[in-house]
């Protein structure tokens, strides 16, 4: 016999155990994976640095500096920061707090931001795991505002959060942030400074908190065929008549910029004492590895190899949407065509989304469509799943080796063609 709440969580499916990845030679009917966010196009370039540079000492078995991040490792947080964010005033190590991940930093600003049903605002589409993040274990609740399918960056996407602000509390909804993805998951766009600068004031005049989720912040990359939009930081924004600084945090990490999701390693950068001090005292639930937090170190300590590893990974992020997006163009399939950043593509396929039966419903045929591509070996986050305002969208992430690129194409084309 569980608890309420045991047995409710018992019911999320959760992948656990050994993946039946596709491999074109050593599992060829195996899955391809477009799901989960990762670089894998750099992940050999990662794992030689480690290699070369990852001799440990006996401290690393040790809990050390306890549970919130070394102060070697926060210093050279605060370093790459520093560099690569622009921020209008220096960020100090004491103003950084790290745990495993940027997801338990989710449910731990969210648990010191609401009580119990009070929310968080987003816009919609959005990066889809926020949800379970955000509300699994707090008692917080997500209030979704259309901000436009794929155009929510300009300072037009203020307007729109007022108003789903205001519908909020005319319901009696207590909204006590908001939270952005900057670089944009799942739509690859970056928030324009004049977005920002609204986004701020529309914080500032309610009295509310906004989290800038970066974790994409410097996997920005240029294209010959688009105006390319630049990533800026809100912490690059001087707050001075704008923002109570105290209101504006961000979070980052090691996961997508250094193709280091295995690390584990994520950190809230706040200047907000209190805040800081109550997510450090949760965070003994999350610390993260010692191991982990010296290989990090070394990363980050090394700033021409961070600089080579970056410009690589910009430039492999360009070439392969380019090749991801010819397959793409080759078989017809229609996708959103802007964005320079992250590591996806949003797919529209509302035009194959009405089997026979499911007319009425988009959703039920959205679901449908994503049945038969795991049925063909292909997994897609849904539009669904990411809270998209029309049924048939699906994120593509196109990060991942040619072979398996053009393999998981070809498996996608064949079930629309058996669907059309």
């Amino acid at each position: 016999m569980l608890s309420t709440r045991g047995a409710q969580w018992s019911q999320i499916d959760y992948t656990h155990g050994e993946q039946n990845f596709y491999h074109p030679i050593a599992n060829p009917n195996g899955v391809v994976s477009f799901a989960n966010a990762e670089n894998f196009l750099m992940h050999q370039d990662l794992i030689d640095f480690i290699n070369s540079n990852s001799r440990f000492d006996a401290s690393c078995c040790s809990y050390g500096e306890m549970f919130t991040g070394t102060n070697r490792l926060r210093t050279a947080m605060a370093m790459h920061l520093n560099t690569h964010f622009q921020p209008a005033a220096s960020i100090d190590p004491e103003q950084i707090t790290f745990a495993a991940g940027v997801t338990a930093l989710n449910e731990t600003i969210a648990m010191m931001l609401c009580d119990d049903g009070e929310r968080i605002m987003l816009g919609r589409p959005v990066y889809g795991s926020f949800f379970r993040d955000l509300t699994m274990r707090t008692g917080v609740k997500l209030h979704y505002v259309s901000v436009g399918d794929t155009d929510q960056f300009t300072t037009k996407c203020v307007a729109d959060f007022e108003k789903g602000y205001d519908e909020a509390t005319s319901q009696g909804i207590k909204i006590r942030a908001l939270i952005i993805c900057n670089p944009h998951n799942p739509l690859g766009h970056c928030y324009s400074r004049q977005a920002l600068e609204g986004l701020l004031r529309f914080c500032a005049a309610k009295k509310i908190h906004l989290i800038s989720d970066e974790i994409y912040a410097l996997s920005v990359y240029n294209r010959s065929d688009l105006d390319n939009e630049k990533f800026t930081s809100v912490l690059s924004i001087v707050t001075t008549g704008l923002i109570d600084p105290s209101l504006v945090h961000v979070l980052y990490g090691m996961s997508k910029d250094f193709g280091a999701g295995g690390m584990r390693l994520g950190c809230l950068i706040s200047r907000n004492k209190e805040l800081t001090d109550g997510v450090r005292a949760v965070c003994r639930f999350s610390s993260p590895s010692q191991f982990s937090m010296d290989l990090a170190n070394k990363i980050l300590e090394n700033q021409g190899f961070v600089e080579k590893f970056l410009l690589n990974s910009q430039t492999a992020l360009a070439k392969q949407r380019q090749f991801a997006e010819n397959l793409l163009d080759e078989a017809g399939i229609h996708y959103h065509k802007k964005g320079n950043a992250g590591f996806f593509i949003w797919l529209d396929l509302s035009s194959k989304l009405f089997p026979p039966k499911t007319q009425d419903n988009g959703w039920v045929a959205e679901r449908l469509l994503s049945r038969r591509f795991e049925e063909a070996g292909v997994t897609m986050s849904t539009g669904e799943a990411y809270h998209a305002p029309q049924p048939g969208r699906f994120r593509l992430v196109f990060s991942v080796p040619e072979e398996i690129l053009q393999e998981g194409i070809k498996r996608i084309c064949e079930v629309l063609n058996s669907t059309s």
